[in-house]
């Protein structure tokens, strides 16, 4: 099977060279087993990802291909693209508004939660569920702990950053992720107010350490923020995780509080010494392995 995966937006360069996710670990694995994969984004030149090499959108031989594969949103720009090809495309839902014009225009989409499988199914859409994590990255390794809690999540309103801030003031704790120049600072300026140190975003190489030295990961994205990616790794890698009131973490072994200050901070006061054994379950049901299964055998079936 011959596989065009667009990442479809313009990712900074940095983001796209270190990505390392499930998602990136499932496409190399798509590549293992024989299928050729080519992946691209929306650059200027070729970004030499080590894990997928990314090629400029603009290099894309839409006839080669035997089916596209995005990952995006209903708004990304370049669906209409593809279209005039008559090729299979398929659609890894990033997130965000569900049902818009472009929503029927995908031959199948892949979910990463029970909630966006059922809003998707209840309108007749052709959808199943695909995701997971990078184990072979995300995995248990020996590490100081240094911070009591730490949220690695983009700086942006619905991951309710200022509630984090309140539940950790005079904690050892972390806040990590994408920082906006133009927008949405008080996300990060909340964080630093309150004596969390403040990073931007760093590599999952990076990022598996700091997991590693946090004693408890906690997670007050609301439902619309996502944080499944987060909530999988901790998983991964037996950490504590603490989540709120999102309807998208339906994985055994996370810890589930009321959505406020208060309720996550003694969370993490109650289980930064707890010993968790939760990467099991990972690894038999949300591994970067039976993230390829899934894409797998969808797109097989509309190969057909």
């Amino acid at each position: 099977m011959k596989i065009a995966f667009v990442w479809d937006w313009n990712p900074e360069f940095w983001q796209a060279y270190t990505w390392s996710d499930g998602l990136a670990a499932a496409v190399v694995e798509l590549q293992k087993r024989g299928h050729e994969v080519r992946a691209y984004t929306d650059s200027e030149k070729m970004i030499p990802n080590p894990m997928v090499e990314l090629l400029p959108i603009t290099e894309m031989d839409g006839t080669w291909p035997d089916v596209f594969l995005h990952w995006a949103d209903m708004t990304r720009p370049h669906l209409w693209k593809h279209l005039e090809y008559n090729k299979p495309m398929a659609l890894c839902f990033a997130g965000g508004e569900r049902i818009t014009i472009q929503t029927e225009e995908w031959d199948h989409i892949f979910v990463e939660s029970n909630t966006y499988y059922d809003t998707f199914k209840e309108k007749g859409f052709p959808v199943s569920m695909a995701f997971g994590t990078n184990t072979d990255l995300f995995k248990p390794v020996q590490q100081t702990k240094i911070f009591d809690t730490l949220f690695p999540a983009t700086f942006a309103g619905w991951k309710r950053h200022n509630m984090f801030a309140e539940a950790t003031r005079d904690m050892l704790a972390c806040a990590v992720g994408y920082m906006y120049d133009t927008h949405e600072q008080e996300c990060w300026q909340v964080c630093i107010d309150a004596g969390n140190l403040v990073l931007p975003h760093v590599s999952a190489q990076v990022l598996q350490r700091m997991y590693a030295a946090t004693r408890t990961v906690a997670i007050t994205s609301e439902s619309i923020g996502g944080s499944q990616r987060t909530v999988l790794e901790a998983l991964a890698m037996n950490i504590p995780c603490i989540v709120t009131d999102s309807d998208k973490y339906d994985y055994d072994g996370v810890i589930r509080v009321e959505a406020n200050a208060d309720a996550v901070r003694q969370a993490i006061l109650d289980n930064k010494n707890k010993v968790m054994d939760t990467r099991e379950h990972i690894l038999n049901t949300w591994s970067h392995i039976q993230y390829a299964d899934a894409l797998e055998k969808g797109l097989l079936a509309l190969c057909r």
